[in-house]
């Protein structure tokens, strides 16, 4: 639903408004969940939010359009369009769909996001080299990994833009605005080019802040506003902080911030946030802040009120922000309808791809006897993961040679990518019995990861265990019904592990918070860890089959030190889980994954999932998980007994 508006008092005579449009987060979400599904019954998608932007530029006099980044990848038809370039199946040509879209709705500028770098610097630059519109990167540079040279900006990207804009006033005279424009992303976060000839080169976004904003201003930006791929999170300024809005907001001379990466809708009227946010208002240290979803679901919509500043050019008078859905809940039903249609440009912009790309996504890969589902990932070991599971084993034992001992054990870490979360109740992975399509291949592994394997101690891998445990909050026995996950926490950080079995005692403390960070390193919640049924000791070695994104950083995972421990295997996961289908054929087995939660006297862990995750609660995994009740969210609870 569109979110409450933000308001400060307005003073001044002559006046003029400028109204910012923004999205975030599209993850090449042109249409919907899937490039195929019925475009006139999808809720998300740019081509609805595109309705959205023609009738919030027509309503406005003066108006900008920006995208605050993770635009390129994260879909099915952008997978199909990358693979094809990559394998030299095809030469890039023309525009690619989504830059072919930005330009039909007009967009003035954009910045990049962590998963914009997923297929590297080449791949990006040639999506961007005809771009219509700037693209600003504040706080990242490259860095060659070879050879010598300092670090440098990407060829297709400036460091920070001042857009000079005609503009009318309410009276309607004409005037000249100069809009600074800034773009962030978070530090450390680039994890797609440890194959490729650079290396990224990330600072603190305050700090970069700090040093552009004076500089905009003495060049003459009337106002600032930074495109923040960035969340609002914590009130208190950490170097290299990942989601940083909050303290970003009280730099002076900033006037308004585009938030993202967190996927999060702002304003709001739910959630617990800190004092300087006002959530209901839309107000970040009295600076007006829009979060406009992710794949589409809003645009975010900021109108600052102008006056003449008596040193010339313009100042703020007053802001209103709002983020405008493109869905809504039915609160009898539950079901989510779209409340615009989608526009008819965007639709025949992307019609001749979509049409190649189903007829080639839709060509089946394998089969599978069982229903491969994602709704229980974090309460139980999933048929789902369990897939992704048993063919990095079977890869790793019977095509990697020359890495670490062939006589070390195996092990598999992967996350459940859709798990229900902020994308709602729909979004889980739930593939039926009979062919699996190379799209059903997308939809359970969604991301462009490379197979990796970590030579880990005993010790190694019980920390890896321990961070996984980390998404789990503490549940106190005697305590009844407690929520197992936070609704902040996503599910992606969560690791199931197969090849060792353990148990997790949630009521012991954790020794990470849920996003990676170290709170006690003497905190264990792992008991009882075997492989092959022997214990699991501190001199224990193992060889756990993870991905790149891990690898590199992602999600804050423990990493064993020194060199010779880390192996890039250099095939997609998705590629090899192809691959074992067609080696082994029908799937058809129990989850292998043997980890459970140790119990909790008095205690019950409620989990959030679909109402169509019901139909599975016969299953062995699903023991001693009960139905309750449907939220206004849409989401069902499920309760585990500890």
């Amino acid at each position: 639903m569109d979110q409450p508006a933000a308001s400060i008092t307005a003073t001044g005579a002559r006046q003029l408004d400028l109204r910012i449009m923004a999205t975030s987060d599209v993850h090449m979400h042109l249409l919907a969940f899937n490039h195929d599904a019925d475009p006139l019954a999808a809720t998300t998608g740019l081509a609805h939010t595109a309705t959205l932007i023609r009738s919030a530029r027509k309503e406005a006099a003066n108006t900008i359009l920006l995208d605050n980044g993770d635009f390129l990848h994260g879909s099915t038809m952008a997978e199909a369009i990358t693979h094809n370039v990559l394998d030299g199946r095809r030469e890039p040509r023309g525009l690619h769909p989504i830059v072919a879209a930005m330009r039909a709705l007009g967009y003035d500028a954009m910045t990049l996001g962590n998963h914009d770098f997923d297929h590297g610097v080449e791949f990006l630059g040639q999506v961007l080299r005809n771009a219509p519109f700037t693209v600003v990167a504040s706080n990242i540079s490259l860095l060659p990994t070879t050879g010598s040279g300092g670090p440098r900006p990407m060829p297709f990207t400036l460091p920070f833009a001042l857009l000079e804009r005609n503009v009318t006033d309410r009276s309607g005279d004409p005037h000249s605005l100069k809009i600074g424009l800034l773009g962030m992303l978070p530090p450390r976060s680039v994890t797609g080019l440890h194959n490729g000839p650079f290396r990224a080169e990330t600072r603190d976004i305050v700090t970069t802040a700090r040093t552009m904003v004076p500089q905009l201003r003495a060049l003459g930006a009337d106002l600032v506003v930074v495109m923040a791929h960035s969340g609002i999170a914590g009130e208190v300024a950490e170097d290299e902080m990942e989601n940083a809005v909050v303290p970003l907001a009280a730099v002076p001379g900033i006037d308004a911030i585009i938030a993202g990466h967190a996927h999060q809708v702002f304003p709001t009227d739910a959630g617990t946030w800190p004092p300087s946010v006002d959530a209901r208002a839309g107000m970040i240290h009295g600076i007006p802040v829009v979060a406009p979803g992710f794949w589409g679901s809003h645009l975010g919509v900021i109108d600052l009120t102008l006056r003449p500043s008596p040193t010339g050019g313009w100042s703020l008078s007053d802001a209103r922000s709002v983020a405008r859905a493109v869905a809504r809940r039915d609160p009898l039903t539950g079901a989510v309808r779209p409340t615009v249609s989608p526009d008819p440009e965007i639709l025949k912009i992307l019609s001749p791809v979509r049409a190649a790309i189903t007829r080639r996504t839709r060509r089946a890969v394998g089969n599978t006897r069982r229903r491969l589902h994602s709704y229980f990932a974090t309460a139980a070991p999933a048929p789902a993961l369990d897939l992704v599971h048993r063919a990095m084993l079977w890869y790793g034992a019977t095509q990697l040679d020359g890495i670490a001992s062939g006589s070390l054990p195996l092990v598999a870490s992967t996350s459940p990518f859709k798990a229900g979360g902020l994308a709602g109740p729909g979004y889980f992975t739930d593939i039926p019995p009979g062919p699996i399509s190379a799209e059903g291949l997308t939809d359970l592994y969604g991301h462009p990861n490379n197979l990796c394997a970590l030579c880990l101690s005993g010790t190694g891998l019980l920390d890896w265990l321990e961070r996984a445990a980390s998404v789990f909050n503490t549940i106190l026995p005697g305590g009844g019904d407690q929520p197992l996950v936070t609704p902040k926490t996503p599910a992606y950080a969560f690791e199931s592990v197969a090849g060792c079995d353990y148990q997790i005692d949630l009521a012991a403390p954790p020794r990470y918070d849920p996003f990676g960070t170290l709170l006690d390193p003497r905190a264990s919640r792992i008991r009882e860890p075997r492989i092959g049924g022997a214990p699991v000791g501190a001199d224990t070695q193992v060889l756990l089959l993870t991905n790149d994104y891990r690898v590199t950083g992602g999600g804050n995972y423990p990493l064993p030190a020194g060199d010779g421990q880390v192996f890039d295997v250099a095939i997609r996961v998705r590629n090899l889980i192809a691959d074992y289908l067609a080696a082994n054929g029908t799937y058809d087995a129990d989850p292998m994954a043997r980890w459970r939660f140790r119990p909790v006297p008095g205690a019950r862990a409620t989990v959030r999932s679909s109402p169509r995750a019901v139909a599975v609660l016969d299953e062995s995994g699903a023991n001693g998980i009960t139905p309750g009740e449907i939220s206004d969210s849409g989401f069902q609870a499920f309760h585990v007994v500890l």
